[in-house]
């Protein structure tokens, strides 16, 4: 019989291999999103970017409403939540109707992800806890490794709504077995509601910005709409500080904010994925619209880049016991400057896999995805404390957001909605802004401190 602490492992990997699975897969699907629709580039990337404000925005209030309900409820509202996503979004009969299910899906995850792990821990030997940690990590490399495949897979047989599909067949089982088998932790009762109030208004901020800058090129920058926009999502901005300064369970702590290594930590988490995270979309982006690679042939062209990302994470855990984590951002950074050179400058308008893309694609995974990210939560945890822990790990996992987020609005504004025989010149704007991003972010992870022990 299956011990009680892997059975709830099963069960709480299942809703998280689903989210990484979706999240993964779903640049794969934006070009048959667009024409199932026939909506214009610009449009689609809300598809990508709904999530991610959703996600950005309820992260940390979710943690800590989950501190005060129980992580089971927390779990399974998220379940819930995301599961109703994918139905809509399987079964959306407009674009606009799509980007809302991908703000539910967006809003499910911000539950799940923070609570499966708590979930997990709450039952496993205390003695064996690394383990845990590590296998809760192991399956969102093997989603991400499979995402490309299969999903390209399923877009290139049945379109783009067999991803949402998919989504719906493993998430509905997730949530019986779930229900069926997992605890309640214990509660915080008097912890205080987190500041949903404050979250929606960050909700708001970012998608005022995202319009700006997806739109703005297209609209045209002047644009009263553009102007409008852009105003108000600055004037938001005192207003958020205002409440985290004021509420009693801000959606970022302020004592936080006084570490000076986490601040740190917080910048570069935000400055790294705004290159990254686009950095992978358009690379989907280019295969599929300059090389006209069908889903399924730009998954398999992916497939090195989880695979090398997975076994550079395993290194960098390595190479973490010898050499400090800012020398090891640094080189990541480096690792993933030369991969987006390279994008700048050998590929051309006709394909040619092996000597123009492929270069990029393993670099990209071993530096950035496979080293970089992993330092962030590395170097922000050094001033944590058990108290603080939790609630810093997902504020720094709104940052992420936020920087993927902007990144991603800045790389879709300039790709606009242009004819195809001018698309290669975009991608050539996007690779040279990205190569600027890049540099910074290598100056970025030079700028942290160092370990103190390694110092001395």
């Amino acid at each position: 019989m299956l011990a009680r602490h892997w059975a709830v492992f099963w069960v709480c990997m299942g809703a998280v291999f689903l989210v990484t699975l979706d999240a993964t897969l779903q640049p794969l699907a934006l070009v048959s999103i667009g024409e199932s629709f026939d909506a214009s580039r610009p449009s689609t990337a809300w598809v990508l970017s709904a999530f991610s404000i959703s996600l950005a925005t309820f992260v940390v209030a979710a943690g800590r409403l989950a501190d005060r309900t129980g992580r089971r409820q927390s779990f399974l509202v998220g379940l819930a939540l995301y599961v109703l996503g994918s139905v809509g979004g399987w079964l959306a009969p407009e674009l606009w109707v799509l980007v809302l299910c991908r703000s539910l899906q967006g809003a499910g995850a911000a539950f799940v992800m923070p609570a499966s792990l708590g979930l997990i821990l709450a039952v496993w030997p205390e003695d064996d806890q690394t383990r845990a940690i590590t296998a809760w990590t192991a399956v969102g490399g093997v989603a991400g490794a499979l995402a490309p495949t299969l999903g390209g897979l399923l877009i290139d047989i049945w379109g783009w709504r067999a991803a949402y599909g998919l989504s719906v067949v493993i998430g509905v089982p997730s949530f019986v077995a779930a229900r069926a088998l997992l605890t309640e932790t214990e509660r915080k009762v008097a912890s205080r509601l987190p500041d949903f109030v404050g979250a929606l208004m960050v909700a708001a901020s970012l998608g005022l910005l995202t319009l700006s800058l997806v739109q703005g090129r297209t609209w045209g920058w002047t644009d009263s709409r553009i102007i409008v926009a852009f105003a108000l999502a600055i004037v938001l901005v005192p207003l958020i500080r205002h409440r985290i300064l004021g509420h009693p369970a801000p959606i970022v702590e302020p004592r936080l904010l006084k570490l000076r290594t986490y601040r740190r930590a917080l910048f570069i988490a935000i400055a790294i994925p705004s290159f990254l995270f686009p950095y992978f979309v358009m690379m989907v982006q280019y295969l599929e619209q300059v090389w006209d690679y069908r889903p399924l042939r730009a998954g398999l062209a992916l497939l090195p880049f989880p695979a090398a990302a997975t076994l550079a994470s395993v290194l960098a855990g390595r190479l973490s016991r010898r050499f400090d984590e800012r020398t090891i951002a640094v080189a990541a950074m480096a690792t993933t400057t030369v991969a987006v050179v390279w994008l700048r400058v050998v590929p051309g308008p006709e394909p040619a896999y092996w000597t123009a893309f492929f270069a990029p694609i393993v670099l990209g995974g071993i530096g950035g995805w496979g080293m970089g990210l992993p330092m962030i939560n590395a170097i922000g945890a050094r001033d944590l404390d058990n108290e603080t822990y939790s609630l810093g790990m997902g504020v720094l996992s709104t940052a992420r957001q936020v920087g993927a987020l902007t990144g991603l609005a800045v790389a879709f504004g300039l790709l606009g909605n242009v004819p195809d025989a001018e698309l290669f010149d975009r991608f050539q704007q996007i690779w040279t802004v990205l190569v600027v991003l890049s540099i910074m972010g290598v100056l970025v992870a030079l700028s942290l401190p160092r370990r103190p022990a390694l110092r001395r």
